[in-house]
């Protein structure tokens, strides 16, 4: 891990683009019901999928950058650099569990992309089946999101609190 002030321009651009996706997911997938059922609904439907794939790619390549570009600024046995790596990975988790229920859901009822196409639906049992298990991936999806977004605005919580009360340069290791 190389040690600096200021994290490189590359990671600040992962983190905020992550941050503003994984917002704008969660917005968006409380917009899906408000549309009734039809084309408009399956665009917007299609629209959080299509971002989810990109922040999945997204979020694969920050784990590459991370481990091939890492970046350290406190000693690893203080409490606090353990705590915000905890964060950190359990942020990471979280996306990822939630980018992997998203799929599964989108696989288990056979989404339809623009109208475009199909996303073949996983397995051919019975319909009642298949809609207890959609309900139950769309609520670990939605528990993981809900998680995401709590975890997130603490993240920056933290972070604003370093430069309000300790007026330490933590925050502004991550501001471009």
């Amino acid at each position: 891990m190389i040690s600096r002030q200021k994290y490189d321009g590359r990671s600040i651009w992962l983190h905020w683009s992550t941050a503003l996706l994984i917002v704008f997911m969660w917005c968006g997938a409380h917009m899906i019901d408000w549309f009734p059922k039809g084309p408009l609904r399956v665009d917007v439907r299609s629209v959080h999928i299509v971002v989810g794939a990109m922040l999945l790619l997204l979020t694969a390549y920050r784990f590459y950058w991370r481990k091939t570009s890492g970046v350290t600024f406190r000693d690893p046995k203080t409490l606090d650099w353990q705590l915000a790596k905890a964060v950190h990975y359990l942020l990471y988790a979280l996306v990822l569990g939630a980018l992997i229920l998203g799929i599964a859901n989108a696989w288990v009822r056979g989404d339809d992309l623009f109208g475009l196409g199909h996303i073949p639906k996983y397995g051919s049992y019975d319909p009642a089946a298949r809609h207890a298990l959609a309900n139950q991936i769309v609520n670990w999806h939605r528990v993981a999101a809900n998680a995401i977004l709590l975890l997130g605005c603490g993240h920056g919580l933290v972070g604003l609190g370093h430069r309000l009360i300790l007026r330490d340069a933590v925050l502004q290791r991550m501001l471009p």
